[in-house]
């Protein structure tokens, strides 16, 4: 016969079924940390749950690592489940140590993504050299998608942060899963016509573009009079919620309209098709700087810089921007290759450059996080003018130590190199800004004035005249020319310099409107450290507490165990 004692141990076994079999037809995580840091956000399990098709990750860093680089291994682990939680069976992963993998070796490096150095302590007295791979590769649908997990956490003394990458790791796996499962692209237009950079020198960042959208060429001049139609969804009819207006009824347009350094003005016609095109809600990326410095240091020693005319001002001051006729020198900035001459014919030297500010800190920007370094070259300040209805972004700015020059400039190689100017006049003048997100409800240029007609659009707009934009508009802007394009040395041209197209690839989805990738990269994970003096001061002791705690407290639960036993028996007997 069952007594109570039985009934209950089987009650339990009973629970303890029922519970395995619910969590395993239901996946729950209970995250008590502040922010989430254990959870992915919304976004992510929305884009972990669109999977329809197998997906599968290789992570380089299998083996045997110091306790932050494993903590870090461990964090990718853990992120990987919680996304294959939600990716109903279609996300496989694996790690994987390719140190006797020489052609995956060179396959990484081939992509800058070279083997790390770190040393390993396998004792007191002994350590060892190993290589890290903090990389990772994607596959999906004959697709495929390299992944620098560390990108953007070099301390300013050449070290990793790991626990920096820990906290920007969601963003790393889910931003190219997003790219990787886009169905429907967008259309970016590179605007020409006005001697603008062309599409050919802007290959590499073309190419990034073009692994998420359409990417063409748009010729203002041989399009004179046509409207730029932005893209126009359901959702955006939904934000202003009311029927279609006139003239918002398109569908498939511009979805980023980008202007690249263009060398001549623009006509009055030309400025109202693009105001026009950012009243219906459009998104532009202006790259210019507002000097022209002809000066190749491989060839020419000196140079007269001219001011560029676009006849763009008064439309971005309407828009709450100015770009200034100056130049910015940092004496945080870029060595450039200098040939000196010398009585044994001459070599080249690397020497600072005052005119290349290179960038290591950033404002709290979505489209500057997870960057590491970036180089201006000849760049302009930009001042933010207050509008209504208008925010500003500021994404990007030279260092503290900076200053600008203002107009005309004769720029001498010789008298920079050999007379630097001194230190004080940099000092607290810097943080100029160089690139800015303006976004938000903007006003015409053209409000109250006739829609301009030209020889080569001599007939008036077909398109109704929108004073105000019926929808948001996005605007960025980058204040150097240059930015996009690659380094010369020893002159030719080659790749973009530093993490350049991460700016750019980062602006470029935000004006696109994949606000769910913003929404991921402004999710921020504080990793909260150990005091490192408490801990080598209190070495001892903390080894005493980690050795004798949990033996005490084995101990303890089996003295009171011992004791309530002793207690039951004594009251049955009695």
């Amino acid at each position: 016969m069952f007594n109570q004692q039985n009934i209950r141990y089987f009650l339990i076994i009973g629970i303890i079924l029922i519970l395995n079999l619910l969590s395993s037809a239901y996946f729950k995580r209970f995250d008590l940390t502040k922010e989430k840091r254990y959870s992915l956000s919304e976004v992510s399990v929305n884009t972990m749950d669109s999977l329809r098709y197998p997906m599968t990750f290789q992570i380089y860093m299998e083996g045997e690592y110091p306790p932050n680089i494993g903590r870090f291994q461990d964090a990718i682990r853990s992120t990987l489940v919680e996304m294959q939680q939600y990716a109903n069976g279609n996300l496989d992963f694996e790690f994987i140590d390719p140190k006797n993998n020489n052609e995956l070796i060179q396959e990484l490096t081939k992509r800058g993504m070279p083997p790390i150095p770190v040393t390993v302590k396998t004792s007191e007295m002994e350590t060892e050299n190993k290589k890290l791979f903090p990389y990772a590769y994607i596959s999906y649908r004959g697709k495929e998608k390299y992944i620098d997990l560390v990108k953007g956490c070099v301390l300013p003394n050449g070290q990793l942060d790991f626990a920096g990458a820990e906290g920007d790791l969601e963003y790393k796996l889910v931003s190219p899963v997003r790219g990787l499962i886009k169905e429907n692209a967008g259309n970016i237009a590179i605007v020409e016509g006005h001697g603008e950079i062309p599409i050919e020198m802007l290959g590499e960042w073309i190419t990034g573009m073009q692994n998420t959208y359409n990417v063409f060429r748009y010729d203002m001049k041989k399009n004179a009079g046509n409207g730029i139609a932005p893209t126009v969804s359901e959702e955006d009819m939904k934000k202003i919620g009311k029927d279609i207006p006139e003239n918002l009824k398109y569908r498939s347009g511009i979805d980023v309209l980008i202007i690249a350094q263009p060398q001549k003005p623009f006509s009055e016609r030309e400025k109202y098709e693009i105001d026009q095109y950012l009243m219906r809600g459009g998104s532009i990326f202006f790259i210019l700087g507002q000097e022209i410095v002809d000066m190749d240091m491989f060839e020419k020693r000196s140079t007269l810089t001219q001011l560029r005319e676009l006849n763009l001002d008064d439309l971005f001051l309407k828009y709450g921007f100015k770009i200034n006729y100056n130049l910015i020198q940092d004496l945080s900035c870029e060595k450039t290759e200098v040939f000196t001459e010398s009585s044994g014919g001459g070599s080249f030297q690397s020497l600072p450059w005052i005119f290349y500010p290179m960038v290591y800190q950033f404002p709290n920007s979505p489209i500057s996080r997870n960057t590491d370094q970036v180089l201006l070259r000849y760049a302009s300040s930009i001042d933010t003018i207050p509008q209504k209805g208008v925010t500003k972004q500021v994404f990007l700015t030279s260092s503290p130590d900076s200053r600008t020059v203002d107009g005309q400039q004769f720029i001498d190689l010789n008298t920079y190199l050999q007379e630097k100017p001194p230190v004080q006049l940099f000092k607290n003048k810097g943080n100029k800004i160089t690139g800015v997100m303006i976004e938000g409800m903007f006003t015409s240029l053209f409000a109250g004035r006739e829609a301009p007609v030209d020889s080569a659009s001599p007939n008036p707009p077909s398109a109704i005249f929108g004073e105000r934009s019926a929808l948001p508009g996005h605007i960025g802007v980058i204040s150097d020319g240059n930015f996009p394009m690659g380094k010369i040395f020893r002159g030719k041209r080659g790749y973009i310099p530093y993490d350049n197209k991460t700016i750019l690839m980062n602006a470029v989805d935000y004006l696109a409107g994949d606000d769910a990738l913003t929404k991921i990269r402004a999710k921020e994970v504080k990793i909260r450290m150990l005091d490192r003096e408490k801990v080598t001061n209190n070495t001892f002791l903390i080894r005493i507490i980690n050795l004798l705690l949990p033996v005490s407290l084995v101990a303890l639960f089996g003295i009171v165990r011992m004791w309530l036993r002793k207690k039951r028996n004594s009251a049955f007997l009695r």
